[in-house]
């Protein structure tokens, strides 16, 4: 398999990517923490779903005998500081950001494994989960609040 044949893979699915259950999410792709916080300017409210633009580390020589590992991040997010801002909406935050990564982690196993249908997204094909990284981020990118949710696939 050619280098970066898999990262263009999983860049063109990223792209694609819709949140389950939430139609109105529609998530941002973004590149650095300043492209974070630029996409999610003054203007953006509600919940929001940035995805990382994944990154790949080749491991071998040459192309017929190599390993990739790829990642990348998903940021469930919403303005929870502020003149509103309570103990009890803060907590109510979290837990209802944390149904939402939980329907992302619940979508990309489907895709990665093909589910019940046993079919793997083409674009997933030859990919593995091989670890999550979910943490509490509070005020990042100007403000906001909620989890990070860091993947690394081979």
């Amino acid at each position: 398999m050619k280098r970066l044949l898999k990262l263009r893979k999983l860049t063109e699915y990223l792209s694609a990517f819709r949140v389950p259950d939430y139609p109105d999410i529609v998530p941002v792709r973004v590149v650095d923490q300043e492209n974070a916080t630029g996409q999610l300017g003054s203007d953006a409210c509600g919940t929001q779903v940035l995805i990382a633009v994944p990154e790949a580390r080749d491991y071998g020589r040459d192309t017929d005998s190599f390993s990739e590992t790829l990642s990348t991040a998903f940021f469930v997010l919403a303005k929870i500081i502020g003149p509103a801002w309570t103990s009890d909406l803060a907590d109510a935050t979290y837990l209802r950001l944390l149904v939402i990564s939980q329907l992302i982690l619940d979508k990309l196993e489907e895709d990665l494994t093909g589910g019940e249908v046993g079919m793997p997204c083409p674009l997933l094909a030859g990919l593995s989960l091989t670890d999550v990284n979910i943490v509490p981020e509070y005020s990042v990118f100007g403000g906001w609040s909620g989890w990070s949710i860091e993947i690394t696939l081979t």
